[in-house]
């Protein structure tokens, strides 16, 4: 197979990107709140069930309930990558096949993937970074007492994933590139790819301190902590859907990839150069 060569004359900007992909969510909103409510409701549910009954309090904090959400927003970054690469696309039975596509195995694999890392990641002691003293000015409980020592994970963790994040678009979009391939196309972007998912990734951890702040006001009560999750929950999948349309915006200009199309289309391909990178 040909190496697939960097890709010129395309340089994005990360407010660029931003605008576009927030511009997107606001147009496709009601396919937004129909994927996105169901996740926030499944975690409250289940948010509700494990503070509503006590032959449940050894599982409230088990590590399989963020593996689960990691396989869930996978699914859900899948689904909102094809509705980023379909944006204005002719509507016939191809697209439509593709939309309702389901998600790849090896989508689920990287998930996975990146969850182990990432819970790797968090048993490391943060006291390497930030011992005791450093934040013992900071009452406990405090909103920044939370978010300081996690990052450090954070920009390791944004760091590593920048490096590899075109793989994801490119197994939604049926055309996967491994990790190397990855790796070359994704050079010339690095800049922006970093500053994303620091960006992103950032705004999450906002969102997790935010949420283990706000129980620590609210009553002790199982919906106060179904209603916290839930809007954890949901306010990942806003940023996952911001991350998925900049992520297929990339993908889809450094590849030329091609929105699927009738095959009796009389127009078809008109006016398009050459794909410049083959199928895999």
């Amino acid at each position: 197979m040909p190496e697939r060569p960097a890709a010129d004359g395309y340089q994005p900007t990360l407010p660029l990107l931003l605008g576009h992909a927030l511009v997107f969510l606001w147009r496709d909103r009601m396919v937004f709140a129909l994927v996105a409510l169901p996740v926030a409701g499944l975690a409250a549910g289940i948010d509700w069930i494990l503070e509503d009954n006590a032959l449940f309090i050894g599982w409230r904090n088990h590590w399989g309930w963020d593996f689960l959400f990691a396989l869930v927003y996978a699914m859900f970054l899948d689904r909102w990558i094809k509705e980023s690469l379909l944006e204005n696309a002719y509507e016939c039975e191809e697209v439509e096949e593709f939309r309702r596509s389901l998600i790849a195995p090896r989508f689920l694999f990287y998930a996975a993937v990146m969850f182990v890392v990432a819970y790797a990641l968090s048993v490391f002691p943060t006291d390497w970074f930030f011992g005791p003293e450093s934040v013992a000015w900071l009452a406990p409980g405090r909103f920044f007492a939370i978010l300081l020592p996690w990052l450090p994970h954070l920009v390791f963790w944004s760091l590593i994933l920048a490096l590899f994040c075109l793989v994801l678009p490119s197994v939604s979009a049926a055309e996967p590139l491994t990790l190397g391939e990855a790796l070359r196309l994704g050079r010339a972007q690095r800049a922006v790819l970093i500053k994303l998912i620091l960006v992103v990734a950032f705004l999450s951890l906002v969102g997790y301190a935010l949420s283990h702040w706000g129980l620590q006001h609210l009553p002790r009560k199982a919906w106060a902590a179904a209603a916290t999750t839930a809007a954890h929950r949901l306010f990942d999948c806003l940023l996952i859907a911001i991350t998925g349309n900049c992520l297929a915006t990339i993908y889809s200009q450094i590849t030329d990839w091609r929105q699927p199309e009738s095959a009796d289309h009389p127009y078809r391909g008109l006016g398009k150069p050459p794909r410049r990178f083959p199928s895999v």
